[in-house]
């Protein structure tokens, strides 16, 4: 199935902020490590509404911003109802509510480019949609090579 709009309303997140770029995640695996301690904790992390982490990328919103070399925050957590308190080194992360292009992406992690690179470079264009400068991407635990990508939008008719 290819992309789609939805709307998803607004909702929180519990798990780690890290202030990293591009070249960073690649050499070193900061999201996979950082989604790793976090399932360690995930018994400690209350009304969860489902055992899938959400990685949510947010960039600056400035002229050529180059997210290889120049740092943009991730939240790696997951999504929680009437959020109660946090776990140590744990953040509360609020996502208002937008509409996003939704994708789901087969293939190994490391070829999510080129779901982004489509999605970027041909389908936001051709549907009219600009970007709200954040992705977010779900990943199942129970597979690597299928994760759902979401980028907010504005559409424009």
């Amino acid at each position: 199935m290819g992309p789609k709009i939805i709307k998803k309303d607004s909702f929180q997140l519990i798990g780690y902020r890290l202030s990293t770029n591009l070249k960073e995640i690649n050499e070193h695996d900061i999201i996979h490590h950082a989604a790793t301690r976090l399932k360690e904790k995930s018994i400690y992390i209350h009304n969860k509404v489902r055992d899938k982490l959400l990685i949510l990328q947010i960039y600056p919103m400035k002229e050529e911003f180059n997210p290889v070399d120049e740092n943009f925050n991730v939240i790696v957590g997951y999504e929680v109802n009437n959020a109660e308190d946090t776990p140590e080194n744990t953040v509360l992360f609020t996502v208002e509510s937008n509409m996003y292009v939704n994708c789901k992406h087969n293939g190994s992690r490391t070829d999510l480019y080129k779901t982004y690179d489509f999605l970027y470079n041909d389908w936001l264009q051709k549907n009219r949609c600009t970007p709200l400068g954040f992705e977010m991407e779900v990943w199942n635990e129970k597979s690597d090579s299928e994760v759902e990508v979401c980028i907010p939008i504005t559409k424009y008719m």
